[in-house]
């Protein structure tokens, strides 16, 4: 077996990150983009690594389940979306399975586990902000797999006074430059013009009700981490008596601010630094802790000072499953998983949003 060879090849399912998975006669795995479940392909083996190939599709012989037409014209060459050739359902069932795969070893003791996941109710024009780069003049997304620019008029994805924005050119002057790109960020007028902010319009209230029904209406104090912008601080603060609030961004600290809640404390500095003296104030009051990480998750400081101060009630949201179920593994010394709700935040790409609730053991 060589580059460049042409292979036929089955395809099983579709794995977290958005790729196909086939077996060759070998049985030697190989992973294709842009493929569907039950995908008879053509295809053209372009890397070959230990226990594992990559390949490309160069022709469907028979399509799978849910194939179409991507209606988006940069698709294959932008970086952002891997699913606009597969229905919205069959990106649904494929997500919810991925999560599922992940989790497999606690559904084994808990089945109901993970929750039937989310929709979007519109798996286009969501995104209420975009990160866009500038080399050279050229203004658009990063490539599949590799920092080269390609220029875009539109995106499909993007709600209309997004795109409205990057027609007219108005990229704002919140920028920053590496390797010789600009990067900046085109956000509708409605969010904060800085820091983190849940993304997709359409899903923001549920979101919120979500976290809001894992931590409950019986728990008066919240011990909240990377609260940005107050996103779920401003719903919780409805039923909490007092919410500690936590963020290392001052400019995202400055928004939560300006939402006027009388029964937070919002606190700059890291997590780590602060959460001891927070729960010191606290005492032995009935309390949850909630987290909104970025896509690394937690860090192993923090886990080990959870594991050594459990609370009631501990929430997690997540952009990323496999550090979710990494960071659980480790907090199972002092927790139980109970439930798993995942959001289609992201509709279109292979990113999957979850919220997962523990409690003490």
């Amino acid at each position: 077996m060589k580059v460049g060879e042409q292979r036929v090849v089955t395809i099983e399912k579709i794995v977290y990150g958005g790729e196909g998975l086939g077996k060759l006669e070998e049985n030697m795995v190989v992973f294709v983009p842009f493929s569907a479940p039950g995908d008879k392909l053509r295809i053209v083996i372009q890397e070959i690594k230990k226990g594992y190939l990559r390949a490309t599709l160069k022709e469907i012989l028979e399509a799978g389940k849910g194939r179409i037409t991507p209606p988006c014209p940069y698709y294959g060459l932008c970086g952002g979306c891997s699913y606009q050739h597969l229905d919205y359902e069959t990106e649904l069932s494929i997500k919810e399975d991925q999560l599922k795969e992940i989790f497999f070893g606690f559904l084994k003791e808990y089945p109901s586990l993970v929750e039937k996941i989310i929709p979007s109710p519109f798996p286009y024009g969501y995104r209420n902000r975009v990160s866009l780069h500038n080399r050279n003049g050229r203004v658009g997304f990063y490539a599949r797999g590799s920092s080269r620019v390609i220029p875009i008029k539109s995106c499909l994805i993007a709600s209309e006074q997004v795109n409205k924005l990057l027609a007219k050119k108005s990229y704002g002057s919140k920028n920053r430059f590496s390797g010789g790109i600009k990067h900046f960020s085109i956000r509708e007028p409605s969010i904060p013009s800085t820091g983190f902010y849940q993304v997709n319009r359409f899903l923001l209230g549920k979101l919120k009700e979500v976290v809001s029904t894992l931590i409950g209406t019986d728990v008066p104090f919240i011990i909240e981490g990377y609260c940005g912008a107050g996103f779920f601080t401003e719903q919780l603060s409805k039923n909490a008596q007092l919410i500690y609030a936590i963020e290392t961004n001052p400019k995202s600290l400055e928004e939560a601010k300006k939402l006027g809640l009388k029964n937070v404390f919002f606190i700059e500095g890291k997590i780590e630094d602060k959460i001891a003296d927070c729960l010191l104030r606290l005492g032995s009051s009935k309390a949850a802790y909630l987290f909104d990480p970025p896509k690394e998750g937690l860090s192993k400081a923090l886990i080990l000072w959870l594991i050594d101060h459990p609370l009631s009630k501990l929430v997690y949201v997540s952009c990323n499953p496999l550090t979710l179920k990494r960071d659980i593994l480790k907090l199972e010394k002092s927790y139980v998983l109970k439930k798993i709700v995942p959001v289609d935040l992201f509709p279109r790409t292979p990113e999957i949003e979850s919220a997962a609730v523990l409690v003490p053991r």
